[in-house]
């Protein structure tokens, strides 16, 4: 049967990737950013400054205290870069989000697994803010690259995982010209070993973002459960690693909810779980969904925070609170 060697969460923010003596003008757009929700609420950024002056934040924005931070992701990525390559796997599941790539307004399942043969990163053309495009390495790749997949896992998780109540919609190709995701490309761009083949990729996508078909922490945890069960239903012997790539809470940084959730799958708390409200995982934030699924799926392996970072960029408390997490 397939097991579950390993499980990883890893933050996939541009602010993790580019140098951190761009943090401060890649900020200077949050003050245009329409989707600034903090504690349920959408907030303009002047306000939003002025809700958070008590908390401790404009003393830690500063470049010292960038590059420290990015010293800090740096090496925590490099630690779960090394347990993967301890591990080796045979396959890895990534569980993160869609950001329009597989899936369009007009065709937006809840959870869907990819199973063709292979996906496609094509680097994009042009970026939004120029400061992007120098994590444009870990995100989308420098150059075109094709990932090699299992068919027959992802065909049999989608069976699995249907006959269980979770209805998964199928993938088996990519929309023409379109690249698959970052919520992909940054596991193998700053979790594999370059200089190998590509590990086999069986991407677990979830809808986080768009109404109205939103999944809530707690079946979250569940399709982790689920997962794992459905692995180790697979006749093959196999030697998987699920990791979760996004989050955690974003576009403001609200280390509450980090927390919470961190605690939560650290003890398998499900009453914690449970308590989880759906309305504070909006905006990027929801990416923390994908991390439930990995907890949940990582019921038999021990959790270890490598580093919780609350990388604010902004007095209004704007950044991404980036983490990096293992299961052994």
């Amino acid at each position: 049967m397939a097991q579950i060697v390993l499980g990883l969460g890893v933050s996939h923010t541009p602010q993790m990737s580019m140098p951190s003596n761009l943090w401060a003008s890649y900020a200077s757009n949050d003050r245009k950013n329409p989707n600034l929700i903090y504690r349920r609420k959408k907030w303009a950024f002047d306000d939003l400054v002025a809700a958070r002056a008590g908390d401790g934040i404009t003393e830690r924005i500063n470049e010292e205290e960038f590059a420290a931070l990015h010293a800090r992701a740096q090496a925590a990525v490099s630690i779960l870069a090394n347990e993967l390559a301890r591990a080796a796997p045979d396959v890895v599941v990534v569980v993160g989000d869609d950001h329009h790539e597989l899936f369009s307004e007009d065709h937006m399942p809840t959870f869907a697994v990819y199973w063709g043969e292979t996906v496609t990163a094509i680097p994009p053309e042009k970026f939004w803010f120029p400061e992007v495009a120098t994590a444009a390495w870990a995100l989308y790749g420098e150059q075109r690259e094709t990932y090699p997949c299992d068919p027959a896992l992802g065909a049999h998780l989608i069976r699995h995982l249907n006959s269980g109540g979770f209805d998964v919609a199928q993938i088996r190709a990519q929309p023409e010209g379109e690249s698959i995701g970052h919520t992909v490309v940054l596991v193998r761009n700053r979790l594999m070993d370059r200089s190998k083949p590509v590990l086999p990729i069986v991407p677990l996508l979830i809808n986080t973002y768009f109404e109205p078909n939103l999944p809530t922490p707690q079946r979250c945890w569940q399709l982790g459960k689920a997962l794992r069960a459905a692995l180790e239903a697979y006749p093959p012997e196999t030697r998987v690693a699920v990791i979760a790539s996004g989050g955690l809470s974003h576009f403001v940084v609200d280390e509450t909810i980090d927390r919470a959730v961190l605690a939560a799958m650290a003890g398998r708390d499900e009453a914690a779980i449970a308590a989880l409200v759906p309305a504070d995982f909006v905006s990027g934030t929801s990416e923390a969904m994908g991390w439930l699924t990995v907890g949940g799926a990582c019921g038999g392996l021990d959790m270890d925070v490598v580093d919780y970072i609350p990388a604010y960029r902004t007095a209004a408390g704007t950044g991404c609170g980036m983490a990096m997490v293992r299961w052994i």
